[in-house]
């Protein structure tokens, strides 16, 4: 299996980080971070601008058909954009309103934002509840019911300051059927699938900032970065995240396919595997560059705090690393 981007990749990838660098700043990400609306009430981070210029740069049109106005691209192509969405550590429910572009009105183009809620999850939490105009339930098929019809609480403190999550008090009834239990299981494979990319993106910017630190602290007269024990953090850093990129692109080629076409065994081991290396290599690589910062690392000022509370929060999503390891270790 050739996991070698093409020319166009390399040029989808170049894009969409040029994009996302000149939105989101590091200062900007540590304002959204600190801001009163920070708090769940207050949806933060997630602006109706923001949200529909990535509609209109097509990020959640990528998979569909040029004929319904979308890119025609596969599932690789999707992670390679996530990869990059969680680089920049972009907030809002990004996995779920791809996943309803061509289902729910609104979703491809950005105009309307989509979270989920997987009915099958142990606690029923959902993010971004008061920015979304709809919501997802994925359980025996697909449900769509508008936000407000959701009875949930908001939390005061959320892990990480921006995704605000709503605790779900009652069972949710009701909504529109729009899809079926098949629709139901090709959703929670691909949202691993995504969620395993955005893990690499906070994996792979969690070492970038670790690196660009290591190169202009100065300690002793000397870059810290030239120190053998920060140079060995930084290499095992490094390995993790090629090693959770190869994972999550081979998933993708699994999975990726015709609609009507359901993951194998083989595609089944191949996510479970994806998520469990990029769970860790994000988490992983948060820790180091908050340690390669030193005393620095454990302030609100460094952005590092903000890579590693979004790799604890989307450990929990689609499967924690326990359950993909359980799948995993059925197989053997």
């Amino acid at each position: 299996m050739d996991l070698t981007p093409s020319a166009d990749q390399r040029d989808l990838r170049a894009g969409v980080r040029d994009f996302l660098a000149g939105r989101w700043t590091p200062d900007r990400l540590r304002a959204a971070s600190a801001s009163p609306s920070g708090s769940a009430a207050g949806s933060a981070g997630l602006d109706p601008d923001d949200w529909k210029a990535l509609g209109e740069l097509g990020v959640f049109a990528l998979g569909l058909p040029e004929e319904r106005g979308g890119a025609g691209l596969g599932l690789v192509d999707a992670a390679i954009v996530f990869e990059e969405l969680g680089r920049a550590l972009v907030p809002g429910p990004l996995t779920a309103t791809f996943l309803a572009a061509g289902l729910v009105p609104g979703a491809d183009d950005g105009t309307s934002a989509v979270t989920a809620l997987d009915l099958g999850d142990p606690t029923l939490v959902a993010e971004h509840l008061g920015s979304s105009a709809q919501v997802v339930l994925v359980d025996d098929g697909l449900w769509l019911l508008p936000a407000d019809a959701l009875a949930a609480v908001p939390l005061d403190a959320p892990l990480d300051p921006l995704t605000p999550v709503w605790r779900v008090t009652d069972p949710p009834e009701g909504g529109r059927l729009i899809g079926t239990g098949a629709d139901a299981e090709r959703w929670r494979t691909r949202a691993a699938v995504l969620t395993s990319a955005l893990q690499v993106g906070v994996a792979q910017g969690a070492l970038d900032l670790a690196v660009r630190y290591a190169k202009e602290r100065v300690q002793f007269g000397r870059a810290v970065g030239s120190f053998q024990a920060v140079k060995h953090l930084l290499a095992e850093s490094l390995a993790r995240v090629d090693l959770a990129r190869a994972a999550t692109w081979t998933a993708a080629l699994a999975v990726d396919g015709p609609a009507d076409r359901p993951a194998d065994g083989g595609a089944a081991e191949a996510v479970s595997s994806a998520k469990v290396l990029a769970d860790d290599a994000a988490a992983a690589n948060g820790r180091c560059c908050v340690q390669v910062h030193g005393g620095m690392g454990f302030t609100w000022e460094v952005a590092a705090h903000l890579y590693l509370k979004r790799a604890w929060l989307l450990e929990t999503c689609w499967g924690g690393a326990d359950e993909h390891a359980r799948r995993l270790a059925a197989t053997l």
